[in-house]
């Protein structure tokens, strides 16, 4: 019995040891995996913590296409300072390359003094506006044509460059010291000399109080433009007509004060059955200093994006059967500090994208090809340093085309000459993408998308265009689409980019230029799904259908 007692109490201790191994061993087990559970279920955490992947996508859909209007590629020109004439070399060679589809002669303001069949200007009536400035302006490039031009700026050569280079011409009659005969003349000689003129504006801003001596209602301005457009319609019914509108539909800030302006807009709408159109001219007036270049980013893209629309409703509510011509557009004021900068150029390629999606503009011209300064033009002369202004005159570098310097915005528009050159269709095209910029100033705390995108090409041609602005210090790495399809294939990407907002070509109102050109082209050739946009940049993305 004893045995037995003893050999249970064995067995049993055995068993129990057996059990209390295996329980150990499945508890260090257990222990492991759970520690391994854990350590995944944290790493998940970790990872949902991250910041979500760039999820950029551009999706083109070439089942949807309307006609390309090339007429919103075009500029403005002046020449009354007599830097360059129509028919130099260095113009012809520079705006060939710019490849645009319209020039507006004789330009702006000087529009109003210019007297076609003399070809020049009669120095009495320089001085006749209500604003010194402007008369001290006129006066000043007045002296300075004649000695460099003979005083001429002659309409032949700027239609012997337009038919040259395939460029529709919108004409500038004079409403200010000019007369309907003179006009329905300038028609008839053009129509006689087998020159395809069909766009004529009615004078030039003169809305503005400079011009009140003439025309201090636009009841007044009216009853002029009526005996403007019957006699030159009397030549050629075919020819359009645009009158002079006002841009306070872009500028809501003004709008309280700015009543003579509503007043003159609301009294053009109602009496619309002399003219096809009005012209606008657009420009972002905000040229403080003391701004940060950042600040001036987030303004800038801000009213492209928010202001835009907002005075697009306004233009279409009052003139809503009327074409929409933007005769002049850029920054406001030369000496603007984000005049001839790599923001500049950025402005130039988003604004333009914008007008891609404003159906009722079918004219648009940047305000100005050429002439002094480092603010408005496309390109200028090169001047020495003297005292005056820093803007306009002194400071540039050597030379990149003779005595001619591209400033920043030149190689922007040089990529869009590029893209209208071989397109007639423009595409429907959805960006998809998480990021976005914040405004500034009174678009502060506003946030917009940081994309901007559009896709042209012909309808049978074998590649599409992706004009695409990235208005961010940010670069994205996007997915394309064609009608569903996930494009995989080769690229090729053009581009303007700097990682310097204030980047230069010679400097402006407040940044001494340096010894080089800092904004131009690059070009980058790959596999789509290696394409990357970089920061601060607008580019042409080519890409096979």
């Amino acid at each position: 019995m004893k045995f037995f007692t003893s050999m249970l109490i064995v067995n049993t201790h055995s068993h129990f040891t057996n059990a209390y191994r295996t329980f150990n061993m499945f508890r260090r087990k257990f222990s492991i995996i759970l520690s391994i559970l854990i350590m995944l279920l944290l790493s998940i955490g970790c990872e949902k913590e991250k910041p979500l992947p760039d999820m950029l996508r551009l999706e083109m859909d070439t089942r949807n296409a309307r006609p390309l209007r090339h007429a919103l590629y075009g500029f403005n020109s002046n020449m009354i300072s007599g830097d360059y004439g129509y028919l130099d070399p260095d113009f012809v060679e520079l705006t060939k390359v710019l490849a645009p589809k319209t020039l507006r002669f004789p330009g702006g303001t000087v529009g109003n003094f210019y007297h076609w069949e003399s070809g020049g200007f009669f120095e009495n009536e320089m001085a006749s506006t209500l604003n010194p400035r402007l008369n001290q302006r006129n006066k000043g490039n007045y002296v300075k044509l004649q000695k460099r031009r003979n005083g001429k700026i002659l309409f032949d050569d700027f239609m012997q460059l337009c038919n040259t280079l395939n460029i529709t011409p919108v004409v500038v009659v004079n409403l200010w010291t000019g007369s309907p005969e003179e006009s329905a003349a300038w028609v008839n000689y053009a129509r006689d000399k087998g020159y395809e003129v069909k766009h004529w504006e009615l004078g030039n801003e003169y809305y503005l109080s400079h011009y009140l001596n003439k025309y201090p209602t636009v009841e007044a301005y009216i009853a002029e433009a009526k005996k403007h457009t019957a006699a030159m319609k009397a030549v050629n019914p075919n020819i359009k007509i645009s009158v002079c509108a006002t841009p306070i539909g872009f500028h809501k800030e003004g709008w309280l004060v700015k009543t003579q302006q509503r007043e003159w807009d609301r009294g053009l709408a109602a009496d619309t059955s002399f003219y096809d159109a009005y012209t606008v001219h657009v420009y972002a007036y905000k040229a403080v200093r003391k701004k940060a270049i950042e600040e001036m980013r987030g303004y800038l893209m801000g009213w492209i994006h928010f202001a835009v629309p907002d005075a697009l409703a306004y233009y279409e509510k009052l003139f809503p059967d009327k074409e929409m011509w933007i005769t002049e557009w850029n920054i406001a004021n030369p000496a603007n500090r984000v005049a001839n900068t790599q923001l500049h150029a950025m402005y130039v390629g988003d604004f333009f994208l914008k007008m891609l999606t404003m159906p009722n503009v079918t004219q648009a011209n940047f305000h100005v090809i050429a002439g002094p300064g480092k603010g408005f033009p496309v390109f200028s002369p090169i001047t020495p340093p003297k005292s005056g202004t820093f803007w306009k005159y002194g400071g540039e570098p050597e030379s990149d085309f003779g005595d001619t310097i591209r400033r920043a915005v030149y190689p922007a528009f040089q990529l869009i000459g590029e893209a209208f050159a071989h397109a007639d269709t423009q595409f429907t095209l959805s960006v998809k993408s998480l990021s976005l910029l914040t405004g500034a100033m009174e678009y502060q705390g506003k946030q917009m998308l940081g994309i901007q995108a559009q896709v042209i090409g012909g309808k049978a041609a074998e590649h599409l265009i992706i004009l695409i602005s990235n208005r961010t210090s940010e670069q994205h790495t996007p997915q394309l689409f064609i009608d569903g399809k996930h494009y995989k294939g080769s690229v090729t990407y053009r581009y303007v980019a700097n990682e310097r907002l204030s980047a230069t070509n010679g400097g402006n109102a407040e940044m001494e230029g340096s010894g080089e050109i800092e904004v131009r082209i690059q070009e980058w050739a790959g596999k789509a799904t290696e394409f990357t946009v970089p920061k601060n940049s607008f580019g042409l993305v080519k890409v096979k259908r």
